[in-house]
């Protein structure tokens, strides 16, 4: 199906205004027609007769007319512009729920710019379409089909003379159809990842100060912008030279028109009535016509926009709920990981046949170097993606077969990287005064929940950042917490803090902790060395040091290192 088609479901909620705001516009265009046959009736009936009281009816139902579809024609753009936005309004919920939905890996090939681009930019074109070429589309068809009637029957000499600008307009339309397509496409393509390096860099804009690469960033944007003027150029140079070839037979027209037609009149084949009505009607014809010619750039862009936005509908997310999913509320067994192998799209593996079990209400510790493969096993436990092989069970229940959102409601979470919403401390905490100041009151941070986290939290330490996001994660009492590397990027008295208030939040919980000091994980029930993908070693701190193996040696070079 056309991408076009796919979208068009977005209007079908608002069929009873459409037709009513079509219905207008037809009645409009019915009007505009009988215009330019008014005209003619006053010229060779009204005034050769010095009928004053019939020219003065004329007029007047001239104006009537006039007045009448004005009005018409405003009330179904109106109408329409309020489908358009309504339907726009759905289109980027649509799409905005469709890329929340979507599992880690699209995210990883895609840009936060480019799908902005997808949201706002190719869904805008949308509504440009429907208000400007396909709503007003039955209504040019009707005007340049009763206009070749009502001519045709009341001056067929004028017709001939009229008709003759068709199939050069035709001609030049089918070209430009042909050709432009390719160009506009190109121009999407540009703009697209113009706008995604500039969404990814503006934010980044003090560390590229701090390494002293704008120097670097502005070369970079100049060099696209160079590429976006040239695709541009290229696009936006062929609709002038298009539409002044338009304007050019338009003015051959008139000019036939207006001459032959003058030839007629003087030999009496014709009367001046007939030659202002085909005038008339010439002009209105071109309307539609260049309505429809001025609009197929329109219907370009907007084609290559539906494209990308039914492409990106059409990308389902490869990590879904199976038919019959089971709820899962609490740990109460525990996780076992069984003979798991995972990979990034690649023949690499990243975990090589991955095999441990997590008690439930245990404190557990996963240690590594950075590329061992820790953030990777924390990523299947929360179903962020599948496994190649193996399989993760909780309680006994393979987890492909428990509900993602019921999976990850029970699942506390807390990353390395500080990350918090523009808005209050209660609207990061989720909306809840009761259970939000349970949460801080848990960790002993004495904020108010109507402060005001300007620019993400800037406004205060990062201790603090870090310590909202371990209330975020507690806020709904979940049964799991998982930390991955939430206290490295702190100062130690800070991490003392925060162990401090763990003693009270992980009470009656099952908690998985990564980290790279290992003096984080030191109390925990069972640590995991991971080296290169697999388990090298596994036991609680005193064991693990008894052994002398990776991890001693680690303690050793740390422990070294802080004193």
């Amino acid at each position: 199906m056309h991408p076009l088609l796919k979208l068009s479901s977005l209007f079908r909620p608002h069929k009873r205004q459409i037709v009513l705001c079509q219905i207008a516009l037809l009645l409009g265009v019915g009007l505009n027609l009988i215009g330019p046959v008014l005209l003619a009736y006053a010229i060779d009936e009204n005034i050769p007769a010095g009928d004053g009281r019939g020219l003065l009816i004329t007029g007047a139902l001239f104006s009537l007319v006039l007045i009448t579809n004005i009005a018409l024609t405003l009330w179904a753009r109106i109408g329409a512009e309020k489908v358009a936005q309504s339907a726009l309004v759905d289109l980027k919920k649509e799409l905005y729920d469709h890329l929340l939905d979507h599992d880690l890996s699209f995210h990883d090939q895609h840009t936060s710019g480019q799908l902005i681009t997808r949201i706002q930019g190719d869904a805008s074109s949308m509504r440009v379409l429907f208000t400007e070429v396909i709503f007003h589309l039955p209504a040019d068809l009707v005007t340049l089909i009763g206009m070749f009637a009502i001519i045709t029957i009341k001056a067929p000499n004028i017709a001939i003379l009229v008709f003759w600008v068709i199939p050069i307009y035709i001609v030049a339309f089918l070209l430009f159809g042909k050709y432009s397509p390719p160009f506009f496409m190109r121009v999407r393509t540009v703009t697209s990842k113009l706008t995604g390096f500039l969404s990814e860099y503006v934010r980044a804009i003090p560390t590229l100060r701090s390494f002293g690469r704008i120097g670097w960033a502005i070369d970079q944007v100049e060099k696209m912008n160079l590429e976006v003027f040239k695709r541009q150029s290229a696009a936006f140079l062929i609709p002038p030279l298009y539409f002044n070839t338009l304007f050019f037979v338009r003015a051959l027209g008139f000019s036939g028109v207006l001459y032959f037609g003058a030839l007629s009149v003087e030999s009496g084949e014709v009367s001046i009535g007939s030659l202002v009505l085909g005038l008339g009607y010439l002009r209105l014809m071109f309307s539609p016509l260049m309505r429809l010619s001025f609009h197929q750039s329109t219907v370009e862009r907007a084609k290559a926009s539906a494209i990308r936005i039914a492409g990106l509908l059409d990308d389902h997310p490869s990590v879904v709920d199976c038919d019959s999913p089971s709820q899962f509320l609490a740990l109460t067994k525990a996780i076992d990981v069984e003979n798991v192998s995972f990979s990034y799209d690649s023949d690499a593996l990243v975990l090589k046949n991955i095999s441990l079990s997590i008690k439930a209400g245990s404190n557990v510790g996963i240690v590594g170097a950075t590329g061992s493969g820790k953030s990777s096993l924390l990523n299947l436990l929360l179903r962020f993606r599948d496994p190649k092989q193996g399989q993760i069970v909780f309680d006994g229940v393979p987890l492909k077969e428990i509900s993602i959102a019921s999976l990850r409601g029970s699942t506390g979470l807390v990353h390395q990287d500080v990350l918090l919403f523009p808005g209050t401390v209660l609207d990061n905490l989720g909306g809840d005064r009761v259970l939000a100041q349970r949460a801080l009151d848990l960790l002993g941070l004495e904020l108010s929940l109507d402060s005001n986290l300007s620019l993400g939290g800037q406004n205060l330490s990062r201790g603090e950042r870090q310590l909202i996001t371990f209330a975020r994660a507690i806020v709904g009492d979940p049964s799991l917490l998982i930390l991955d590397e939430a206290t490295s990027a702190i100062d130690p008295a800070t991490e003392e803090r925060i162990q401090e208030a763990l003693g009270a939040i992980l009470e009656g919980r099952t908690t998985v902790t990564v980290a790279h000091r290992l003096s984080t994980v030191r109390g925990c029930d069972n640590i995991f060395l991971m080296s290169q993908g697999v388990i090298e070693e596994s036991g609680n701190h005193d064991d693990l040091l008894k052994k002398g193996g990776e991890y001693a040696k680690l303690w050793e070079l740390q422990e070294g290192a802080i004193s």
